[in-house]
């Protein structure tokens, strides 16, 4: 086998792994049924069976306080309703029941709820110190207004108390403002050492995720003192604790994020809940903790005008420093035309433009290298029992032609990183989620339903190989020529949006290189 095929096929199986390393799949997580998460609440624990949540370890064995004993209000519904979100507060345990985004829809055009049913342990939970999950939302909070419906611009507060008969107390307090996903909260401890907020058991948006892929994910994700802490929840056996000064908790998925940003010092409490979902929540040791809520979308602006650094949530990956001035561009372009789809288009041209120098140089090079090959091939016949000659000879026949061996790769290997950045803007903005283009492509987030572009784009690039020079043999050649079909299979269940972009790029790139093959001056 000749030396160049070796090589190719080595650096063929480098980018397969290194692909797989910098972007990882992620493990299927089955969609919860409602009536088998419920049977996994402690209170239902059948003797011997562990809980798959854990909790706070009490630092004493207290029989259960009577606070959870008490249930001295009816059970309520509570309303809250802005112009971004509609949610549902129950007064049995305080934790929210509902929160579903009216400007994001589900598969089924509805509202997207954020609280997947059968959750093991509600959002907004709060575990005092001695108690457990289920006793924590067995509690009956007395509630200071039974619906909130907040006008353009306004602000309400919803006040959720309860006392127990030894003097004991919990209160919780939240303030909603519309037209944000923030609201401000603070939970009181009265009588108890410590207490443990939970975010939820998969709090977010999983009731959209019937099947994880490396293309639509759910994590845990902890921000403290700058540092990024990541957790899969499928790999989590057992609870974890971060402690600092500054930073946020909560649970995210590619596209929408609840989180929870105390306004101190805190110790984060992550875990893995029923059905391989996760959780996570604040730890108090004091008698109150004040802190912000995010629950809502991704949107990048939104998230940094947070000012809590959660648009770190959105993962644009080690070229994150190209990825966000791409991203702007690309909102750029969407002002101006109106359409996710074409904005991808302009700015692809725009990208080509930019390294179209390059791409030419690189072009020309492979074209001059075409034209050496006879040389080549009788410098090799003449000192096929001498290596070292033939690479010294070989060698002075660049330099008096003047060919750069690398000049056709370096050009093309300086894009890389603005391909990676690309490919992770495309893939995790959530502007393009269930965006339409033209026709047959009604959201730019999922594959195309008919395959049409990736077809597309594996006979652009068969034609490309057919127009671009060779210096391979003929049975490098064939080789090459396979690899249109490889990555037609591999984009088949890329996200449209993705398979646009190279789609136009490789259009444009026959483009170029039809004008080279035809004006050029080394034809």
């Amino acid at each position: 086998m000749e030396k160049n095929l070796i090589i190719a096929i080595v650096l063929s199986a480098a980018i397969l792994v290194g692909y797989n390393y910098l972007f990882p799949p992620f493990k299927a997580v089955p969609a919860k049924a409602p009536a088998a998460a419920a049977a996994l609440k402690p209170q239902a624990a059948k003797a011997g069976q562990t809980a798959p949540v854990s909790i706070p370890a009490p630092t004493t064995n207290p029989p259960v306080v009577s606070l959870l004993q008490v249930s001295g209000a009816p059970i309520k519904d509570i309303t809250i309703d802005t112009s971004l979100y509609s949610a549902v507060i129950t007064t049995e345990g305080g934790t929210i029941k509902s929160f579903k985004l009216k400007k994001y829809l589900d598969s089924e055009g509805k509202p997207l709820e954020m609280v997947p049913p059968g959750e093991q342990i509600m959002p907004l939970a709060l575990v005092p110190e001695g108690a457990t999950p289920a006793q924590a939302e067995s509690v009956i909070y007395a509630a200071n207004k039974e619906s909130l419906s907040l006008a353009k611009g306004a602000q309400g507060t919803i006040t959720l108390t309860a006392q127990g008969g030894d003097g004991k107390s919990l209160t919780k307090t939240l303030t909603f403002k519309d037209g944000s996903y923030l609201i401000d909260g603070s939970f009181e401890l009265g009588g108890y050492p410590s207490a443990t907020m939970y975010m939820g058991d998969g709090f977010g948006n999983l009731t959209d995720l019937k099947a994880m892929t490396r293309f639509n994910y759910a994590q845990v994700f902890t921000l403290m003192d700058g540092s990024k802490h990541e957790d899969n929840p499928s790999k989590l056996e057992a609870q974890k604790t971060y402690t600092g000064k500054k930073g946020w908790t909560g649970v995210t998925d590619k596209y929408f994020i609840a989180a929870m940003v105390p306004s101190g010092p805190f110790t984060a409490v992550v875990g893995k809940g029923s059905m391989d979902t996760g959780i996570a929540g604040v730890r108090s040791y004091g008698p109150s903790e004040k802190f912000q809520l995010y629950i809502g979308p991704k949107e990048y602006d939104r998230l940094k005008a947070a000012d809590h650094e959660l648009e770190r949530s959105v993962d644009y990956g080690w070229f994150a420093f190209i990825a966000k001035p791409l991203f702007v561009a690309l909102k750029f372009f969407y002002r101006l035309v109106g359409n996710w789809g074409w904005a991808i288009v302009v700015l692809t041209v725009v990208i080509k433009l930019i390294f179209a120098p390059l791409t030419h140089k690189s072009q020309k090079s492979i074209k001059r290298m075409q034209k050496l090959q006879p040389l080549f091939a009788e410098l090799k016949e003449k000192y096929k029992g001498d290596p070292p000659r033939l690479n010294k000879e070989m060698m002075e026949l660049y330099k008096k032609h003047k060919v750069n061996p690398m000049g056709g790769c370096l050009p093309m290997l300086i894009q890389i990183p603005v391909f990676i950045a690309l490919y992770r803007v495309l893939g995790n903005s959530i502007e393009l989620r269930h965006a339409p283009f033209i026709f047959w492509l009604h959201d730019l987030s999922a594959k195309d339903p008919y395959y049409v572009l990736p077809i597309i784009m594996g006979g652009s690039m068969l034609l490309m190989q057919k127009m671009t020079p060779t210096s391979m043999d003929p049975k490098q050649n064939m080789i090459m020529m396979l690899m249109p079909v490889v990555m037609t299979f591999f984009f088949i269940n890329l996200p449209s949006g993705l398979v646009l972009y190279f789609t136009v790029s490789n259009l444009l790139s026959m483009a170029q290189q039809f004008y080279i093959n035809k004006y050029s001056s080394d034809n």
